[in-house]
């Protein structure tokens, strides 16, 4: 399993921070101990996807990759199109198709109408690799969500995506360069 990123393994009890409230009188306690919490629990979640994918001999990129191309038409796709889709740089694309096309997991095609344009083809490499892991990846995420009732995990869901429009809001009032440093 890969190291932690955050580094919060062993966060500081809610106590701490109500101690530091005094001292920093802008301090929300219960704030920074939900953010920590979140941190971490994405931390571990991150980690955890990483070490099942190398169980099942593959890695994330990849992975969501061929679940894209699967779920569009043969040749429908091009690695532009995987770009927009995925929110990543056609360089970043061309590498992971590179190891995907050199694996024999997916084939690039030139597009007989347009042959400046490249359609992306999954082999049937690809879809016996996406059949041998879907599964098991799915059940995975699903035993994480099972003590959460239905209810609950409705809840989560809206409490995620409140954070998620406070998150893309904040984001928007950032100068632009500290945008393109993330």
């Amino acid at each position: 399993m890969r190291e932690s990123v955050t580094l919060l393994k062993s966060l500081p009890k809610y106590e701490v921070f109500l101690e530091d409230s005094k001292r920093f009188p802008g301090l929300d306690a219960s704030a920074c101990y939900v953010f920590l919490q979140l941190l971490r629990t994405g931390d571990e979640l991150l980690a955890l996807d990483e070490a099942i994918l190398a169980a099942l001999g593959t890695r994330h990129g990849r992975f969501v990759l061929l679940m894209l191309l699967d779920k569009h038409a043969p040749g429908e796709i091009t690695p532009a199109d995987l770009a927009q889709k995925t929110g990543v740089t056609r360089a970043t694309i061309s590498g992971l198709l590179d190891g995907l096309e050199k694996d024999g997991l997916v084939e690039r095609r030139s597009d007989p109408q347009d042959r400046r344009l490249t359609r992306l083809y999954l082999t049937k490499g690809g879809e016996e690799l996406l059949d041998r892991v879907r599964s098991p990846y799915c059940e995975w995420f699903t035993s994480i969500i099972a003590p959460l009732s239905q209810d609950e995990r409705l809840q989560l869901v809206n409490i995620l995506q409140k954070i998620q429009l406070r998150l893309a809001e904040l984001s928007a009032r950032l100068p632009a360069a500290a945008n393109s440093a993330a």
